[in-house]
């Protein structure tokens, strides 16, 4: 397994290979200990498994060779310390791509070529310094990897207390493994029942280093587990804290209830659409040609949950996100006057407007995710209605022009947009279109 020194980003493929590749070795380092100490006789099942694992050993070693030799030239000149770990961990890496159950049962010598299995053991230690060296690892993954790591560990302490207290012949395997297993649990998490205790000076200086072992394994699986959970809750926690200073704020200048309701309102939009109010500042280091293909994205995932969009292929929303310019309105400003030559739409990421006609009567409120203005792109014709903001609002304008250019690419935009002037005509003409 080739080490990495700098954090990596993995595409989807190469993180499935190394998932793959870690429960095979994972699968190796518990039942290679567990068939060294038992002396267990190979069974069919495992001669499969041996070899399916040595193919993938094999594939995979070939594959960071090659990779190592593309990079070669890129990387510095190695020192003899450098050069001879490499060397080590290529020999480890041999040996485990060898099949030795499928050696053994054909050869003989079980024990020696079981012996030379534990040598797999070591390459769990490599993945896992590879996993340590991805930059984003999935969160069930990371779960999983401590699981997995605990449950090795308990293995290898049952399986090293087995070799230095075999089995007696008036006990099964599976009866002493568990009992084994059980002491290893009880004496890693410091319980200590007292009903199995070792009875000469091998077995208790075992015991008080599995006993310090113990209390690291706590260290370490209480503190990865406190990351995943704080890096969960993380923008959560900062979002809560945003509102409580907004908050004590709005209440230490006697800020009316009207327009603590709107900034809440406001937050709350902002938590629910985006990853944190943040998300700018986030990208502000990239590039900028990649900032801008960011904040693309950034909008493609408002505009895909909006019914109009629907339908659309990801070409077509992305091109539609592009066009899209940010505008925002507060109380009471009017973004659309009756009489108007109409030359663009909006949609209303978040707030309200109201839909006013000309005598001044209130016919409808649109809200988030809702279109208006959309008749100015279908038709020459001048706007019918005045479009009010009624609470602080968060509008994107695409023109007519940049309509018409998309629209002959993707005529699903125009079908949808039809459908929705429609739908709104004959709803008893309630909502004249603006």
């Amino acid at each position: 397994m080739h080490i990495m020194l700098n954090k990596k980003h993995l595409n989807t493929i190469e993180f499935l290979w190394i998932a793959i590749i870690f429960w095979a070795a994972s699968f190796t380092a518990i039942e290679a200990p567990f068939s060294f100490v038992f002396k267990t006789k190979i069974q069919p099942w495992q001669l499969v498994v041996d070899g399916i694992i040595s193919l993938l050993f094999i594939a995979d070693l070939l594959h960071h060779l090659r990779e190592k030799k593309k990079l070669k030239k890129n990387t510095e000149i190695e020192t003899v310390q450098k050069k001879w770990m490499t060397h080590l961990f290529l020999g480890v890496d041999i040996l485990a791509c060898i099949p030795f159950d499928l050696v053994s049962y054909y050869v003989g010598h079980q024990d020696l070529f079981t012996a030379f299995r534990l040598l797999r053991m070591i390459r769990i230690i490599k993945v896992y310094y590879l996993i340590e060296n991805i930059t984003i690892v999935p969160k069930i993954f990371k779960i999983q990897s401590i699981a997995v790591g605990c449950l090795m560990v308990v293995n290898w302490i049952a399986c090293s207390w087995i070799f230095i207290y075999p089995m007696g012949r008036d006990t099964d395997v599976t009866s002493y493994y568990i009992k084994s297993f059980y002491w290893a649990v009880t004496t890693l998490t410091t319980i200590g029942y007292g009903d199995i205790t070792p009875h000469d000076n091998y077995g208790r200086i075992f015991t008080c280093f599995i006993m310090i072992i113990g209390v690291g394994m706590y260290g370490v699986v209480i503190g990865n587990i406190s990351r995943m959970l704080a890096s969960a809750d993380r923008y959560k926690e900062q979002s809560r804290e945003k509102i409580n200073d907004l908050l004590m704020f709005m209440k230490h200048y006697n800020i009316p209830n009207k327009l603590q309701t709107a900034a809440i309102n406001h937050y709350s939009h902002l938590y629910s659409k985006r990853l944190s109010d943040n998300d700018e500042k986030i990208i502000a280091d990239l590039p900028h040609a990649l900032q801008q293909e960011m904040q693309i994205y950034m909008k493609i995932k408002l505009i895909s949950n909006i019914p109009v969009f629907h339908n659309c292929s990801h070409d077509c929303l992305k091109e539609v996100s592009m066009q899209l310019e940010q505008i925002y309105s507060s109380p009471g400003d009017m973004i659309i006057n009756i009489g108007d030559i109409g030359e663009e739409m909006f949609i209303i990421a978040h707030g309200n407007v109201d839909v006013i006609l000309q005598s001044g009567e209130r016919v409808a409120t649109l809200h988030d995710g809702q279109i208006f203005g959309e008749i100015a792109l279908l038709k020459e014709t001048t706007r019918t209605a005045n479009i009010q903001s009624q609470t602080y609002c968060d509008l994107y304008k695409l023109t007519k022009k940049n309509f018409n250019e998309i629209v002959k690419r993707y005529p699903v935009l125009l079908s949808n947009i039809e459908g929705t002037t429609q739908r709104r005509s004959s709803d008893a003409r309630k909502t004249p279109a603006a």
